[in-house]
């Protein structure tokens, strides 16, 4: 059985959110069971180690959210015409902060959420410029990834290419559900009403 379309603003938000959360935690702990081997269920119950997981966590969330809103921003864009591209920019922008207000802030966002999306509102007005290919918005998410793995980076230093490659591929793959799933048109209707 096929999913459903994703038709609706509430639709919309509710998978990119899920999708955000996935692959972020997805990623972070494959890394880490895969990198620490038999050693991982000692790993996994100490409080430092869980503590920066978290952080890696929810820095890659908030990676892995703008690159998949970078990437509905190209699947809508042809959609949206003739309505100025900064309207659709916008209604994304205020998307990526509606999903972020539904969530607390982590404890090491003593800020809380704010300028995540300041900094993903700058990062799409730069990637509407041009036609985002899901494989490079990608790179986005996998250095944040990489950079905040909770594994000394004396131990990884080996394995960015690693990194990148997992989160590429589900990238790519959530790319062409993105594709397959959401109804355009109507998408575009409520973002721009």
């Amino acid at each position: 059985m096929r999913p459903a379309p994703i038709a609706t603003l509430g639709a919309l938000q509710e998978f990119l959110h899920e999708r955000a959360l996935f692959l972020a935690q997805k990623c972070a702990i494959d890394y880490c069971r895969g990198k620490t081997g038999l050693a991982s269920y000692a790993l996994f119950t100490e409080k430092h180690f869980l503590d920066a997981l978290d952080v890696c966590r929810w820095e890659t969330f908030l990676a892995v959210l703008g690159d998949l809103l970078i990437l509905t921003e190209g699947i809508l864009r042809p959609h949206a015409a003739p309505a100025p591209q900064s309207r659709l920019g916008e209604a994304l922008i205020a998307l990526h902060a509606a999903i972020l207000a539904g969530l607390p802030a982590p404890e090491h966002r003593t800020q809380g959420w704010g300028d995540a999306t300041d900094l993903f509102a700058a990062r799409l007005r730069v990637a509407s410029a041009g036609t985002p290919r899901s494989r490079d918005v990608a790179d986005h998410s996998a250095k944040r990834l990489f950079d905040t793995l909770p594994i000394h980076s004396s131990y990884r230093e080996l394995d960015e290419e690693v990194v990148y490659g997992a989160v590429r591929f589900r990238m790519i793959a959530l790319s062409a559900e993105m594709q397959r799933r959401f109804a355009a048109p109507e998408l575009v209707r409520q973002l721009l009403a």
